[in-house]
């Protein structure tokens, strides 16, 4: 799955649109807007049964999202981002004009390249 995302350099995790929070009512998730969805799509990807949720802070404005893992690519370097994948569940606060796919973080690295 592909996605365009804008770079930010005061995070530190890929933050993508779930498609679970298409399916809940008033979580400001378009229906005509790409999402992720790793079960059953990726083999590299893992969400914990008991799936832990936080919310985030940006300037403008804030997600609620679900920790996930996953093997991320951007260009050659493939990247396994261990709890650095953010799925948005909610995204009502969040005040973006224009085309949003999600987020590369560009801050401290967490992560080792694999």
């Amino acid at each position: 799955q592909c996605f365009d995302v804008v770079a930010d350099s005061g995070s530190n995790a890929v933050i993508v649109p779930s498609c679970v929070c298409k399916e809940v009512p008033a979580a400001g998730c378009e229906d005509d807007r790409k999402c992720f969805r790793g079960t059953n799509r990726s083999s590299t990807f893992h969400i914990p049964h008991d799936v832990q949720v936080l919310q985030m802070s940006f300037g403008s404005g804030n997600i609620m999202a679900a920790i996930a893992t996953d093997v991320v690519r951007v260009g050659n370097l493939r990247v396994n981002m261990e709890n650095g994948v953010l799925l948005i569940m909610d995204r009502r606060e969040l005040r973006i004009s224009g085309a949003f796919e999600g987020i590369l973080g560009l801050g401290h690295e967490l992560f080792t390249p694999s």
